[in-house]
Order: structure tokens, then C-alpha cells, then sequence
């Protein structure tokens, strides 16, 4: 039938069928399939009672990968870690590579070399990522609005939400969905551990460009999002440094080397959530230097923990805090007399 088409012919469905000996229902699943899942620019001519191409189109490049397929390839990278850094773990990242681009943008990992999927540790899928993946990213591809059943943290129980589903994005080590709310009237996050079951609702809806998506996420440190855009500055003492040089916080960072190794760092960011929690974990070994709104909520969440920690402080009061060692990338210190 391709073949066909890209002859310039026009096919008939129903002398298609028959040519092949193949159902009526058959042939146009077939021509769904190259519409809606290759994205092949086949119309349907109604005064000829025909389908033919709009354009040129080479089946080949437009070959997709299924849903299962694609999450076949993203366990199966994991697999990998074992002979990271080896001639033979770069061929298969290679290869990784150019096979994970026929998902389209339907899903991304957060760095070109497939990294988050070669450690394990990185990439563990709980029952319900596993569960919903596959659905999810069928629906994406489909075009196909949802019906989840989602449960917020803090609330009793889940609720329906309609969602006209766009990404499948991995962020802070676990895969989550970007949607249209269309019962909220806007873009939504959804962690897919917090899913509880799906339902396709059948109707259809035309997607926004893939750039908006890309740019939706490109501001996010995590798996928070937000419509302003934040210039943060922060200061790494000689401790961090290295660590922050070897492994980045986010795509926009920028560094400028300070006096006795230390680094002050900038990045473009979309909400403060996400970097906030970061810094409270890196401890005194980072200060936020901008923006004022970054430095004020460190402050309060800051007193907020030396209110708890307040019989501890008195006792330490006079000692010594010294940051000595960065341990599995997690920034811990010592106190000495």
C-alpha cells in the first residue's frame, strides 16, 4: 500500500481487500495505522472513494516504536550498566540511542547518552510506572484523551481527572506525565506511581507543537514546573565543587571559578520547589546567592528546622562546624572541637 502511495497512486480500500484476499476492517486498520501511528499524510478523497498521499513520505524515518517496544528498550538499558565506559557499552548506548528516537517525542530521558537508564539505581520502575507506561505512551502517540483515576499526596482518596495526555517525561529518577487538565483547563504533572487505573475516553485531539513541550520542561530541575522564569546564583565551596562539575544540576548551568576553589554556578530555572530541596540537602556546603525570593524561603525553612534542632545548637554553640567530606554524593559534615 505504501508502496502504492508513494507511486502517486491512489488505493481503494475495498479493491485493496480483495486484491489480498484481506477484510474490508483490515485494510482500514492498516490505513489508520499508517495515519495516526507513522504520521503518513494519507487523505481520503471522497469524490474518488480513494486514499492517496499528500506528500512525500518515507516510511522508513516515520517508523515508530510501540508502546511495549519502547518500554522494552528502556529496561533493557539498564541491562547496559555493566559495561558502562567499555568499547563494548558505548556501541550499545550508540545503539540505544538511534533506537529510542523512533518513540518521536513522545517520551523523554533527561540526557542525550541515555545516562539515567545505564544505573540501575537511577532507573527502577515501581508496578505502577510499569503498569501505566505502555497505555500512557499509546495514548500519546494516538492522540487520545484519558480518564485517570490520580490520588494527590495529602488526600484521602484518588479522583477522576480527564487529561488529553502529551509526555512522558523521566525527571528526579521517575517517570511522569505531562497533560492538558482539561477539567482545570491546563497543563498538569502526573507522577505515574500515583495513577490508579486508566480509561480511554475515544475522543481525539490535535497536540501542541513538540518545541512548546520542550520548552514547558526545559526550566525544570525536577518534577516541578512554573510559568516564571528564575536566574539562580549559588555559591559551592571547595568541597562541592568537583562534585557539581562531574555531574551538573541542570542542562542551563553555567559556572565561574571563586577564590580557593569554590564555583558560583547560574542556572535558568521555572519554579524554586525543585532547587530549594537541593540546596537543604547539599547543607552549608552551597549558599543561594539569587534570586531574593530563593534566599527568603531558605531562611524561613531554615528557622523553622533550628526551632527543632534548638537544645542541639545550645550545646554545639561554641564547637567547631567543619564540612569535611562529600560521601555517594551526598554532602555531610563533621563537627569538631
Amino acid at each position: 500500500m505504501h508502496r502504492r502511495l508513494t507511486a502517486g497512486q491512489s488505493v481503494s480500500a475495498t479493491g485493496f481487500a480483495r486484491e489480498y484476499e484481506l477484510s474490508d476492517r483490515t485494510v482500514k486498520r492498516d490505513i489508520e495505522r499508517l495515519r495516526d501511528f507513522h504520521r503518513a499524510p494519507i487523505v481520503w478523497d471522497a469524490a474518488a472513494r480513494t486514499y492517496r498521499y499528500t506528500a512525500p513520505f518515507d516510511l522508513l524515518t516515520g517508523l515508530r516504536l510501540d508502546a511495549d517496544e519502547a518500554l522494552a528498550v528502556v529496561l533493557a538499558g539498564r541491562t547496559f550498566a555493566a559495561w558502562e565506559g567499555t568499547p563494548l557499552g558505548r556501541i550499545l548506548t550508540t545503539t540505544l540511542e538511534k533506537i529510542a528516537r523512533f518513540t518521536g517525542a513522545a517520551a523523554s530521558l533527561p540526557a542525550a547518552d541515555l545516562r539515567a537508564v545505564l544505573h540501575p539505581e537511577d532507573a527502577i520502575l515501581d508496578s505502577a510506572e510499569q503498569r501505566h507506561f505502555a497505555t500512557l505512551l499509546n495514548a500519546i502517540i494516538a492522540r487520545r484523551e484519558l480518564v485517570i483515576n490520580y490520588q494527590k499526596p495529602g488526600v484521602p482518596r484518588p479522583e477522576l481527572r480527564a487529561v488529553r495526555p502529551l509526555h512522558l517525561a523521566y525527571l528526579d529518577h521517575r517517570w511522569m506525565l505531562v497533560a492538558e487538565d482539561t477539567t482545570r483547563a491546563g497543563w498538569r504533572n502526573f507522577l505515574l506511581s500515583r495513577i490508579h487505573a486508566i480509561s480511554a475516553l475515544g475522543q481525539r485531539f490535535t497536540p501542541p507543537p513538540s518545541e512548546r513541550i520542550k520548552d514547558y520542561l526545559a526550566g525544570s530541575l525536577g518534577r516541578f514546573t512554573g510559568g516564571t522564569e528564575f536566574e539562580v546564583r549559588l555559591r559551592f565551596d571547595a568541597t562541592a565543587a568537583p562534585y557539581v562539575r562531574e555531574r551538573p544540576w541542570h542542562a542551563s548551568q553555567g559556572l565561574r571559578d571563586l577564590p580557593g576553589g569554590a564555583l558560583e554556578a547560574t542556572y535558568r530555572l521555572n519554579n524554586l520547589i525543585d532547587v530549594s530541596r537541593r540546596i537543604l540537602a547539599s547543607g552549608g556546603h552551597v549558599e543561594a546567592l539569587a534570586p531574593a525570593e530563593l534566599r527568603s524561603s531558605l531562611a524561613a525553612e531554615i528557622a523553622v528546622m533550628a526551632r527543632a534542632y534548638a537544645p542541639e545548637i545550645t550545646g554545639v554553640a561554641l564547637k567547631k562546624i567543619t564540612p569535611k567530606k562529600v560521601r555517594a554524593g551526598h554532602l555531610v559534615s563533621r563537627s569538631t572541637r
